[in-house]
């Protein structure tokens, strides 16, 4: 079966604590290694943007379960393509709090996810939202 990634943007239907971050990653850590499914995990003020990767059948499924979530709303589906190989491989879930300074250090990402950011903006630009996950996974290296 075919390797996809799937890329998308979402709002947190309120801010999450910390506590509430560490229970959702413990989750999605445990059904990603479950369904053979990698990725990092962004999130920042009231917004996450995602990226997964696995066999089409799983991320599909996997995508679902984040649809049906009440944590999310207005998930805006940025990429879902074919791919040779993993980008996260060793990744179950990474995951990376962003801050303004987070933000500010990231080239063309201020633009797109400063104080008026528009998931639609991002939706827009996907290779940069692919870029910017990329940028996060080599400086958590």
């Amino acid at each position: 079966m075919a390797l996809q990634h799937l890329i998308y943007v979402s709002t947190a239907r309120r801010e999450l604590s910390n506590a509430e971050l560490e229970t959702l990653l413990e989750s999605c850590v445990r059904h990603n290694l479950q369904n053979d499914i990698s990725g990092v995990l962004l999130y920042g003020p009231g917004n996450f943007i995602q990226v997964l990767e696995g066999e089409a059948e799983a991320v599909a499924e996997t995508y679902q379960r984040i649809l049906d979530d009440p944590r999310h709303h207005h998930l805006i589906e940025i990429l879902l393509e074919d791919i040779e190989r993993r980008s996260f491989a060793n990744w179950r879930m990474g995951f990376t709090r962003l801050d303004d300074e987070a933000i500010r250090k990231q080239p063309g990402f201020v633009d797109v996810y400063g104080p008026d950011f528009q998931p639609k903006r991002l939706a827009e630009r996907p290779a940069l939202a692919m870029n910017m996950l990329l940028s996060f996974r080599e400086n958590c290296r």
